[in-house]
């Protein structure tokens, strides 16, 4: 692969002094923003976090608030951050005609994705989309003197299907499938994943089975989610698996591998998107302790919410100022809109 590397946007400062930002394509039309703070001096090379966004494969974007949340910490310790475009395999189905009973928000994905249909784009989805971060991940590493960036310490991370994709990838990569020995260059290695409602996906088969060591995780996951399970969630049309933090972490125990693991006691899929947004010094707490000073140290964090688990809909209705009655009949329009 050769990552093609055009400047389309010029650098521009924003609310945090110093603060930078370019829009590159990385492949074809596929763009990604990389943020950086010079201002901010670091001993040797920046630490690299490459982000792709949630959306079921069917919407989402690159687009990310610098200024906020785990962003504006991390780029305040002088890391670099990356946010990517990738194929949204479900979208490109849908406007083939395809996947037209498949509703575009489900209370449970093993009705959603499990069938002759849908199984297939979702698989294939999934792979497109490691494919893509592999090449933005490429194009950062061969471009990474711009930034002052550190091939060694590149952290994949993102909300739900972000998260599958950066658990995925780094599954791929370390069974040495031929997708990463395509598109990632000889010998490099990830150095941790960070997922919110993540899961690998594990073609034929449930438990996923490591050829090399994988790298250190950091997981963020409600008990109670259905559209990503925390265990498994069994594809029998593939005959294939989701597999969630519960099912991964005894493979991760098996060979002393760090992770961090911070359930959300009877939380839903909430959990894909708020860590990124209130959870940053957990984060950074996983980076230095683990990624940077490499303790190995497994934790489990157990958090319960005194007014109730939350949800995505209890969420989304204090988000937009709305009742959970309009909330749930805008999913309904969604759903059975043509």
């Amino acid at each position: 692969m050769t990552a093609a590397f055009t400047l389309l946007m010029g650098m521009a400062a924003s609310a945090q002094e110093g603060l930078l930002k370019e829009t590159i394509a990385y492949r074809d039309t596929f763009k990604m923003d990389v943020y950086v703070n010079p201002s901010v001096k670091v001993d040797g090379k920046r630490p690299v976090f490459i982000h792709t966004h949630g959306g079921g494969w069917n919407s989402g974007d690159r687009n990310i608030n610098a200024q906020t949340g785990v962003w504006d910490d991390m780029l305040r310790e002088g890391m670099v951050v990356v946010s990517i475009d990738y194929r949204q395999g479900v979208a490109m189905a849908r406007a083939e005609g395809k996947l037209k009973d498949m509703p575009v928000v489900s209370a449970d994905s093993k009705e959603a994705f499990d069938g002759e249909e849908v199984s297939p784009i979702i698989r294939q989805s999934i792979l497109w989309g490691v494919e893509d971060l592999y090449d933005a991940t490429t194009c950062v590493l061969q471009h990474a003197d711009l930034w002052n960036a550190d091939p060694e310490c590149v952290i994949l991370g993102g909300g739900s299907a972000g998260a599958i994709e950066s658990l995925t990838a780094e599954y791929l990569r370390k069974n040495a499938d031929p997708l990463a020995l395509a598109h990632l260059p000889q010998g490099f290695q990830f150095a941790g994943v960070i997922a919110a409602a993540g899961a690998i996906w594990v073609d034929g088969g449930d438990v996923p089975m490591w050829q090399q060591k994988p790298c250190p995780m950091m997981f963020f996951h409600g008990s109670a989610d259905r559209t990503v399970y925390p265990h498994l969630l069994h594809i029998d049309a593939l005959n294939s698996s989701f597999s969630g933090p519960e099912i991964i972490i005894p493979t991760l125990r098996d060979q002393h591998v760090s992770y961090m693991y911070y359930v959300g006691e009877g939380y839903d899929h909430v959990m894909s998107g708020i860590p990124f947004e209130t959870y940053g010094t957990d984060m950074m707490t996983f980076i230095h302790r683990v990624i940077y000073n490499k303790e190995k140290v497994a934790v489990k964090t157990i958090e319960e919410d005194y007014e109730g688990p939350r949800n995505l809909v209890r969420y989304y209705t204090e988000l937009m100022g709305i009742s959970k009655e309009e909330f749930l009949k805008r999913v309904q329009e969604l759903n059975t809109k043509d």
